[in-house]
């Protein structure tokens, strides 16, 4: 194993321990709650909103908790543009740290040169967002668009449009529930698949046109 590969995964190791031990001192239950008991007071509320999202993928927690509260607490309509700016802003923390981690050498060097492919291949917009339709966890994309060093613009709009469909389920789930619980929640296997399906049909057009030999507009 490279010397670049194995400090790299002590780096990640550290810091997946550290993101255990502050996960078990605090719960998402615990913080959601805190947060709804802040609704009525919007500047309060507003403040540790954008805390828990900058500090939630580092404690581990599924954003899908915060983005029920926000359902429960004001319905989608508000809701709904709260949780894509929440999904924009929680995702930057991992992609500032793989940015700044981004190295050519390494496990990072292969990640980052197999994520420049694929942006090279579908454009940087497109990879972002058929990612986020998927089912993989948001937090890992994030930390490999940072390594693959796609831009801020292209990164946001990304997440921000690919996160439409996963924010509106929880959304919906939120303001349907009579007493607020993020714990238990799922999303069905038929909504899964048919969101991951959206993602498909966003490469097909790309990887169509690449397959042809024509250029490729992001």
């Amino acid at each position: 194993m490279e010397r670049a590969t194995r400090r790299q995964l002590l780096g990640m190791a550290g810091l997946g321990g550290l993101a255990a031990g502050a996960a078990a001192l605090f719960s998402p239950g615990a913080v959601v709650a805190q947060l709804e008991h802040l609704a009525t007071h919007p500047l309060q509320f507003a403040l540790a909103l954008a805390v828990v999202y900058l500090v939630r993928p580092f404690l581990l927690w599924p954003v899908s908790s915060v983005a029920i509260v926000l359902g429960y607490v004001y319905g989608p309509v508000v809701a709904l543009p709260l949780a894509l700016a929440g999904a924009a802003l929680t995702g930057l923390p991992p992609f500032a740290v793989a940015r700044y981690a981004s190295s050519d050498v390494g496990l990072f060097g292969s990640i980052g040169q197999s994520g420049r492919r694929v942006a090279d291949s579908i454009g940087e917009t497109r990879g972002v967002l058929a990612a986020r339709l998927s089912p993989v966890p948001g937090d890992p994309i994030s930390y490999a668009a940072g390594l693959s060093e796609v831009s801020v613009g292209a990164f946001l709009l990304g997440t921000v449009v690919g996160e439409i469909p996963w924010a509106l389920v929880t959304v919906l789930a939120g303001d349907s529930m009579r007493t607020l619980s993020v714990t238990g929640f799922s999303l069905s296997p038929a909504a899964v698949v048919l969101i991951a399906s959206l993602g498909v049909i966003v490469l097909a057009g790309p990887l169509y046109t690449r397959l042809r030999g024509d250029p490729l507009v992001d």
